[in-house]
């Protein structure tokens, strides 16, 4: 091999430099941290459907998906809504220590909250494969 420099065995001990030798006294190192398991991908079944709103259990993940769409008429969400048009997305835990989170959807934009990538996304995917039509 050209530019590799071979040496041949000797029977004298190798000196390592200080600053390549761990010290007897330090620590070992920490664990690479393990990687956070991606969301799985829901399973939802539907625990009611009405005009005014879709109900999508993911009882793994103890969690409901609310959608309410634009034709809703229940009176509280005008103020949870940014225009008529605005779907809104209920993401509720099933715990006290989480409050719900509202994810307002438009058609052509996605969430106005978190873009095309947030999962309410999927809950709206979910009601258009159900027939259930959360835009209008």
């Amino acid at each position: 091999m050209t530019g590799c420099r071979v040496s041949e065995t000797s029977d004298q001990p190798v000196h390592l430099p200080s600053s390549i030798l761990r010290s007897s006294r330090a620590t070992a190192p920490a664990p690479a941290a393990a990687r956070p398991e991606p969301p799985s991908a829901p399973n939802f079944s539907v625990a009611r459907r009405t005009d005014n709103e879709l109900i999508l259990f993911d009882t793994a993940a103890a969690e409901s998906w609310i959608v309410y769409p634009p034709r809703s008429v229940y009176e509280f969400l005008n103020a949870r809504r940014r225009s008529a048009a605005t779907t809104v997305v209920e993401h509720h835990p099933w715990t006290a220590a989480l409050t719900p989170i509202d994810h307002p959807l438009d058609a052509r934009a996605g969430c106005l909250v978190h873009g095309l990538q947030c999962r309410a996304q999927v809950a709206i995917a979910t009601a258009v494969r159900l027939g259930y039509d959360p835009f209008t």
